[in-house]
């Protein structure tokens, strides 16, 4: 048998042992291959870092655990360039297992294990500051300090519940919901999910309706895009920007070019990208505060995803030239004529 030969009749198991070792290796040792942040992901970026303290967000974890590889890097960004900006953000969900979504992308960016985590703060702990009528943001936290609080060396700042976050959770018919927010977000959530009073927020006695956001994100796998759009963007022209899904990406492209959203996250690359803007990418020239030490977990992914897409390619042109050099495209024509 021929060396040609010998490759073309591979056992199929050693190629699943490649592909298995091109997906295990880059999260131990990360290739940092580089990634150039897109029109679309910098659309979202930018329109967030001219926000503020004054301004607030709305974030959507509108999706289910089939799609949280692609859909909790994007809220996760998300939130980290929020905090790191101390604007307050509402978090909402389309589906029921989208709370859970939600609590574990808060969850992890308030780790006190990883780093560049923020510190949460709950409403009860910093309730002395609030009797004393302090609700300015920086207000707060100089408050908080002088009790004695200081921020560990690895925490990127504090996160004060009720005044840089507010978990909302899920509600059902979600399209009504949003149409509802855009005269009282109270009307549709009295309370947060641990109960605490929406209207006993600062964020939210400065920000009472979705008509005083100034962004919702969603970060969808399925067509609460399209509810966003409808009852956010076309009724009140509340500022819109998406997470999708790869498969889901192209579908959305139209509302970017009709001007209806400003920027789009499409799939891991999109996070990717995202993350690497939060650490500080300046490759167009512009130099950006870097947000982030270390790289997020759609980043190391492109790694893994890159390293295997290479892999198949090489396969597929190693096989190729197994069939022509060996002579088997002439077998073949052979056995047509026959």
């Amino acid at each position: 048998m021929s060396i040609w030969e010998k490759m073309l009749n591979l056992d199929r198991r050693w190629i699943f042992l490649l592909i298995g070792i091109a997906c295990v290796v880059p999260f131990f040792t990360p290739l940092g291959l580089p990634i150039l942040p897109s029109a679309e992901v910098l659309g979202i970026y930018d329109h967030i870092e001219g926000l503020g303290p004054d301004n607030a967000i709305f974030v959507g974890f509108d999706f289910d655990p089939g799609t949280a590889a692609e859909n909790m890097p994007m809220g996760v960004a998300v939130l980290r360039h929020a905090f790191a900006r101390n604007i307050p953000v509402f978090i909402t969900a389309y589906t029921p297992l989208g709370q859970g979504m939600a609590a574990m992308g808060l969850a992890e960016v308030t780790d006190e294990s990883t780093p560049d985590y923020f510190k949460y703060v709950y409403w009860e702990e910093w309730a002395f500051v609030r009797e004393q009528g302090i609700i300015d943001r920086a207000e707060i936290e100089e408050a908080w300090i002088a009790e004695g609080n200081s921020l560990p060396e690895n925490a990127s700042g504090w996160v004060f519940e009720g005044r840089d976050v507010a978990m909302l959770g899920f509600l059902p018919y979600f399209h009504l919901v949003i149409l509802g927010m855009s005269s009282s977000i109270s009307s549709q959530y009295p309370t947060d999910v641990g109960g605490t009073p929406l209207e006993d927020m600062p964020m939210y006695q400065e920000h009472k309706s979705l008509r005083e956001i100034d962004l919702a994100v969603t970060t969808a796998g399925s067509s609460a895009c399209m509810a966003w759009i409808t009852y956010g963007r076309e009724k009140i022209g509340l500022p819109i920007a998406f997470g999708v899904t790869a498969v889901m990406a192209t579908d959305y492209f139209i509302y970017i070019q009709s001007g209806q959203i400003i920027g789009q996250m499409g799939g891991l690359r999109g996070a990717a990208e995202y993350e690497t803007l939060l650490m500080g990418w300046s490759g167009d020239g512009i130099d950006r505060e870097a947000y982030a030490s270390t790289p997020g977990k759609a980043f190391v992914g492109m790694d893994v995803q890159n390293i295997a897409h290479l892999l198949i390619i090489f396969l597929v042109i190693l096989g190729n030239i197994a069939f022509f050099a060996g002579g088997f495209h002439k077998k073949t024509k052979l056995k047509g004529r026959r």
